[in-house]
């Protein structure tokens, strides 16, 4: 919280006057980082695309982001984990993918009950190797992408999306 307030420029009894303890700014950060990467993420979805490519688009969305914010990033994963905020932000990920995906089965004629499972272990599955990336970046974004977009691509054309 020292940390914190000396770099806002403040004291750190206004910081707590404002938030009431690290959980309450850990709260209001995580709920703000939500706000911006449902915005990506939705922004990212392009219906004239090819769906391989909003797959892409997407996951580069989620990874470009905790890119350019990674302290912000650590200290929602790691310095505040199981706080209601932090499942606020996995659950909005969450629906945003599942609405994206459950359209997208549905307008392929394909079974969509599976949309909102599938939607929960992509959000899992792209923040685990987004954050073993982070911490170690033994290749590009690009390619991090790319392997990602693959993964899931392979699984999801199975299921009749493509």
């Amino acid at each position: 919280m020292d940390a914190i307030a000396r770099e806002a420029g403040i004291t750190k009894p206004i910081l707590y006057s404002h938030f009431g303890d690290k959980a309450g700014l850990a709260e209001a950060l995580s709920l703000q980082f939500s706000a911006s990467l449902v915005g990506l993420l939705e922004r990212a979805v392009d219906r004239t695309k090819a769906p391989r490519d909003t797959v892409s688009d997407m996951i580069g969305a989620y990874v470009e982001l905790i890119d350019s914010e990674p302290n912000l990033y650590r200290f929602l994963v790691d310095g505040w984990s199981g706080k209601p905020g932090q499942q606020q932000l996995i659950d909005d990920l969450g629906a945003t993918v599942a609405r994206e995906l459950g359209e997208r089965l549905r307008t392929a004629g394909a079974d969509s009950g599976g949309a909102e499972p599938w939607a929960y272990g992509i959000v899992g599955m792209v923040d685990m190797a987004a954050s073993w990336w982070l911490a170690r970046k033994t290749m590009t974004r690009a390619d991090l992408v790319e392997y990602m977009t693959k993964l899931l691509w392979d699984g999801l054309s199975s299921s009749g999306i493509a």
